[in-house]
């Protein structure tokens, strides 16, 4: 079946996941593609691509067990698991993964792919509240599938009745890994955290109290604009020319082939769209997929229709179908001015899937 459009895109148009898995694999190429393959087989499998705030446990995202929140002393994001929160076997295992992957995936997005630090804040906590399972299901992410993403993992306050779990837990990981965990208290906790970026429970100056917060993602995927020119790649070898490729993405947000705000549709691939000589012509495509349970609709428009030809632009997807459209850049065009131009994709709710086109182009206009 392959791999995810979107993953595919992720290594074919920039080499930074790439240079994290050869970092996190100390410079061993073989090894460092072995993890990069085990990593998108897994991702495929396990729908992270889909994952958003409408197909996980909500009430999990919620209750506070984990969010993030500020960050540590290098600046890096802090995901904090409130382990008293937690009681081992009363809340499904499989549901607390794909919790666990959204908040991966939702801080790669806002970080770019930079690092996070896991605080385990274990005050008032007992061995009731001590999930082996859990811990080494989020510890083997970072080691597997989330190459060079971890900067420290921050235990404070841990009761001394845990001390032999968290020795097993040292023993899961190797040894540049063990290095990484740091045991901290309200005395020594300012050594990795600002005290204006520590809660007050911890001792510092912050006096949040969580609320979950839905990502905010746009719907409208603009060009990634870099003032040095791209080149598009020719399929067949040929020598590359200089142009702009035209954009899927913004300068802002990220959509990494994601799920659209309050919508069952996810775009793949994301931020640009590159393009190959197919029959004297350039040509690139994207992927949309209904994720959710109802017949949509859908429509691609461009700010430069002139420019580009795309086929189909409109129609309809019934759950868990694709389409693949194709969009061919116009011969008067291939050249640099192209990093201007924008594109939107709309989607609604419809009844039937059999629609005509008039009754798509009718739909639109009242839409």
């Amino acid at each position: 079946e392959g791999f995810h459009p979107a993953d595919l895109a992720r290594v074919k148009n920039s080499d930074d996941w790439l240079k994290r898995f050869l970092v996190h694999s100390e410079i061993d190429v073989q090894l460092a593609l072995q993890r990069l393959w085990d990593s998108c087989e897994w991702r495929k499998k396990f729908g992270t691509n889909e994952i958003n705030e409408n197909n996980v446990r909500l009430d999990y995202l919620q209750d506070g067990s984990l969010f993030a929140h500020n960050k540590d002393k290098d600046g890096k994001i802090l995901l904090i698991f409130k382990s008293k929160k937690h009681v081992k076997g009363q809340r499904d295992m499989e549901d607390l993964k794909r919790c666990v992957v959204y908040w991966f995936e939702r801080l790669e997005r806002l970080g770019n792919g930079n690092q996070i630090s896991i605080f385990f804040d274990m005050a008032d906590t007992g061995m009731s509240n001590m999930d082996m399972e859990f811990i080494k299901y989020l510890i083997g992410l970072f080691n597997m599938y989330y190459p060079d993403f971890l900067n420290y993992v921050l235990v404070f306050e841990m009761p001394w009745i845990l001390n032999a779990a968290f020795k097993i837990i040292k023993s899961w990981l190797p040894a540049k890994a063990v290095q990484k965990i740091k045991f901290i208290n309200k005395t020594n906790l300012k050594e990795y955290v600002e005290p204006d970026q520590a809660l007050k429970c911890w001792g510092g100056f912050d006096d949040y109290t969580f609320t979950f917060v839905p990502e905010q993602r746009s719907s409208v995927l603009y060009d990634r604009f870099d003032d040095s020119k791209k080149k598009v790649h020719f399929a067949d070898g040929s020598p590359s020319v200089d142009s702009y490729p035209a954009g899927f993405g913004d300068t802002g947000i990220r959509v990494d082939g994601a799920s659209l705000p309050n919508s069952s549709l996810s775009i793949h691939p994301p931020d640009v769209i590159y393009f190959t000589n197919k029959d004297d012509e350039l040509m690139g495509s994207v992927t949309l997929t209904n994720n959710g349970n109802k017949i949509i609709a859908y429509k691609i428009k461009t700010t430069s229709p002139e420019k580009f030809r795309v086929r189909p632009s409109t129609g309809t997807l019934v759950p868990a179908a694709s389409v693949t459209v194709n969009v061919v850049l116009q011969p008067d065009f291939q050249f640099p001015g192209l990093s201007r131009d924008k594109f939107l994709v709309m989607n609604l709710p419809v009844d039937s899937a059999d629609m005509t086109p008039q009754e798509l182009s009718e739909l639109w206009k009242v839409g």
